[in-house]
């Protein structure tokens, strides 16, 4: 073994250049492949960063429509959030789970430091007292929260360790301070250690608060003011927090899945409010953190592992090529009483030996390529923080390189070890040695054919989806539209003051040069939308059934500044305050759904306010527009309605403002406005409607970038492998094709003789190709938009581009082909 490895050196030398180009070729392969595995372990594979991390699930709700039998499993229904009661009922009745907690989605505060520095806006996450307990994760300064933090009106915090350092610079005596949180007191007590983040796993909010704080501060846990007498566990419905629990030891998910659905069941059983919502999914935290994410990374790392198998088949019509011209060298070893084992050793210890020099190189590369990685990857994809090169990854790359070794050497060694002492004299003959090996080359070709068949098309899909998308029309005009928020509490701007500020603000807004429209607006599109339960005069409706639509509050001149287009009646003006009769704007796709066939001009509305303690109140519908896409663009518009800011001002606005320029040159304009009328008010969110939209499809893009760089690559690598079978075919029968030349026959025959034979072997792999790409349709049929997964057009574009590429690789072995001599043809023979 040792003097077959020695030999093995000695051959790579010897052979430097051949060396150097399986060595690269390889590298690329390994490296793509290893950056790519990478990022699917850290996102999807690795434990998260908690103690016993396998413990951690997900709880969600599953909701059903209504009328559905309460006797289905969960799984067919709708998954949402959970509701404060249902979590408090989940926490009191489950057996199986060690611990239970809620949170909610990030929010963002008004924070005031000491002394003079003005105000900021921090990132906070609101949670119930078990929520460190579940993770298994204690403050290194303090105390965790216990359940009495969810009733202290000290309004306790726990400060993550990031804020801890920048904000108090890591002061040991911070426990038992209060901080100045949207303009209230709160009381310090912990600090979290570093690199411990959650939900968000890659960034950490400035501090944690218990679900009460977010109460008694006037806002709930989505951002929303709300009455002080109210709670919102008061309402089954309002499904506002996520839930995460950690299993007693020895309990899987399947029981708990069980129990959890029981508890729930038995709800619905007792609670009208919940009828409708009798399942519970119960699945891993880890599959939940990385669910969206799952498929699209697997089919990347699948994309890039067929570059390398491609690569991996190039290198071995290499050494086939190379085998046939050792022959003479083989049979002499054999002449020699060298066995057939011994023959296809030597030959698999020199492939893993290039394949190891690779390896190597691979992984250097990987670094370079991980790192652009990051730099383009889209900001929501979780646990990027966690994405690295470790041992695991180390581990991987080597065992792709000892495999890549084997399996391009198989083929090669197989072949080698079949010489015989007779191969002495048909080295010289290119006439009929090596039929095997040319058939084995031809099979590498075609297979190579179909996998990039597979590559493109699938590219060309994801491309065609996400320009599909690009196409669909938002129902308003997103450009030229700057976005921004204030930092508004409720302790200094009451309900009643906060209307006041935007009719002051607005037309201090209106008054810089080049802003064409100003408006406000909660939610706006694509960051989110607001379902909202409704009743329509008239109609009996069962209060724990009734219809839901997207509700929105906005301002004056709100449909002009986005352009939505008014069908009928009227739209909002000043006229719409607080002393005026309450009025409605619905969307058509309202219209058409409460009131099919009707006029719905005049119809009378109730929103549901119990959850922010409001009287009922009806509104009477003045005009209707056309529909907008709230959150994704591939999603149609949903039943809508607004409501005026100043008769529902329930929500904190979006300041909105159509400019003739690019809109973030406005930004100053807009923050010495504002100053004008209160200098320590903070603007954060700062956007454009056209970076929203481009945020919501950045993923896409992004996914269908890569997956066409490898598609490419494949493209290239089967057009060298066909190019290099081609070559090696015409120099093996360099002496046939001198005969042939030599007895008449035409150089257009020749040429068309080579040309023929890739276009064959192109034919067939784009035959086999067309079998993988039908299952790899199937695949990504979820993820595309207004395309079929066998769009017979992109297949078609697909297999011409694979043919055109054929046709140009074969031609230059041709060429050569059509300029051989006869005579030197056969003087080297």
């Amino acid at each position: 073994m040792h003097r077959d490895f020695v030999f093995a050196l000695r051959q790579l030398r010897t052979n430097l250049r051949f060396s150097l180009i399986i060595v690269l070729t390889l590298a690329l392969g390994i490296g793509a492949t290893t950056a790519i595995f990478s990022v699917v372990s850290g996102v999807l594979l690795r434990a998260l960063p908690f103690p016993e991390s396998e413990r951690l699930i997900s709880l969600q709700t599953v909701v059903f429509p209504h009328g559905e039998a309460a006797t289905k499993e969960a799984g067919a229904g709708t998954i949402e959030d959970v509701s404060f009661p249902d979590f408090f009922d989940w926490r009191g009745q489950s057996h199986t789970l060690e611990a239970i907690a809620s949170y909610a989605y990030g929010t963002s505060r008004k924070f005031t430091p000491a002394g003079n520095e003005p105000p900021t806006m921090v990132e906070v996450e609101y949670v119930s007292a078990d929520f460190f307990r579940v993770l298994g994760v204690t403050p290194m300064l303090g105390r965790s929260f216990v359940l009495d933090d969810e009733r202290d009106d000290s309004r306790p915090i726990i400060l993550s360790h990031q804020f801890w350092e920048s904000e108090f610079h890591s002061s040991p005596d911070i426990v038992g301070k209060h901080i100045t949180v949207s303009d209230r007191l709160a009381t310090v007590v912990g600090v979290m250690p570093a690199g411990f983040s959650f939900p968000d796993l890659s960034h950490p909010p400035s501090f944690w608060g218990t679900f009460w704080l977010a109460s008694a501060s006037a806002v709930n846990a989505i951002g929303s003011p709300q009455k002080e007498s109210v709670s919102l566990a008061a309402e089954r419905t309002n499904r506002a927090v996520q839930v995460v629990g950690r299993l007693k030891p020895d309990v899987s998910v399947a029981q708990a899945r069980a129990e959890m659905n029981a508890i729930q069941r038995s709800l619905a059983e007792q609670y009208p409010e919940d009828r409708n919502a009798f399942g519970v999914e119960v699945r891993l935290l880890l599959d939940h953190v990385s669910g969206d994410f799952r498929q699209p990374l697997y089919i990347l790392f699948g994309a890039v592992t067929a570059v390398l198998l491609i690569a991996c088949a190039n290198v071995a019509g290499l050494l086939l090529a190379r085998g046939f011209a050792r022959r003479p060298e083989f049979g002499v070893r054999v002449a020699l009483g060298a066995r057939p084992s011994h023959i296809m050793r030597q030959v698999l210890i020199e492939s893993t030996v290039l394949a190891c020099c690779a390896g190597v190189l691979g992984v250097g590369l990987a670094f370079v390529l991980l790192k652009t990685f990051l730099g383009l990857t889209p900001v929501d994809l979780p646990r990027l923080t966690q994405v690295r090169i470790d041992g695991i990854v180390l581990g991987f790359a080597f065992l792709v390189s000892l495999l890549t070794g084997i399996g391009f050497g198989v083929v090669p060694a197989w072949s080698a070890s079949r010489s015989d002492s007779s191969g002495l004299w048909r080295a010289g003959r290119g006439i009929s040695g090596g039929r095997n090996e040319h058939r084995l080359r031809g099979m590498l070709v075609i297979a190579e054919t179909a996998v990039s068949l597979i590559l493109l098309a699938g590219s060309g899909l994801l491309i065609r989806s996400f320009l599909q998308t690009m196409r669909v029309p938002p129902g308003f005009d997103p450009h030229h539209i700057l976005a921004l928020r204030l930092g508004m509490s409720t302790v200094e701007y009451p309900e009643e003051k906060a209307p006041l500020f935007f009719r002051q603000l607005l037309p201090l807004l209106s008054a810089i040069p080049g802003v064409e429209s100003v408006s406000s607006a909660y939610p706006i599109p694509f960051p989110y939308d607001n379902a909202s339960r409704f009743s329509i005069a008239g109609r009996p409706a069962d209060p724990s059934d009734l219809p839901v639509a997207n509700r929105a509050t906005v301002g004056p001149r709100y449909f002009e500044t986005l352009r939505i287009p008014l069908l009928k009646g009227r739209t909002f003006d000043q006229r719409d305050n607080q002393n005026a009769k309450r009025v409605a704007v619905v969307n058509q796709e309202f219209a058409r759904e409460f009131f099919p066939g009707e006029d719905a001009i005049g119809k009378l509305i109730q929103p549901d306010f119990l959850e922010y303690g409001y009287k009922p109140t009806w509104y009477e519908i003045v005009g209707v527009v056309g529909g907008i896409r709230t959150t994704d663009l591939t999603e149609g518009p949903k039943p809508q309605f607004f409501l005026p800011y100043e008769q529902a001002s329930h929500w904190p606005q979006w300041v909105l403002l159509r400019v003739s320029r690019e809109p973030r040159a406005y930004v100053n304009s807009v923050r010495a406005a504002v100053a004008g009328l209160n200098r320590d008010l903070p603007l954060f969110a700062v956007t454009t409607f056209d970076e929203l939209i481009v945020r919501s499809t950045v993923f896409a893009r992004f996914e269908a970038g890569l997956l066409t760089c490898f598609a490419v690559s494949a493209l290239l690598l089967a057009a060298v492998g066909l190019y290099a079978a081609l070559s090696e075919m015409v120099a093996r029968r360099t002496f046939e094709i001198g005969l042939r030349v030599a007895l008449g026959a035409q150089r257009a025959d020749v040429f068309g003789f080579v040309v023929r034979r890739g276009l064959v072997l192109a034919a067939i792999g784009l035959t086999v190709g067309l079998i993988g790409f039908v299952i790899f349709g199937r695949v990504v049929a979820d993820m595309l938009y207004g395309v079929r997964a066998l769009d017979p057009f992109t297949v078609a574009a697909a297999s011409v581009v694979l043919l055109l590429v054929s046709l140009l690789a074969s031609a230059a072995p041709a060429w050569r082909a059509v300029r051989l001599e006869p005579t030197e043809a056969l003087r080297e023979q």
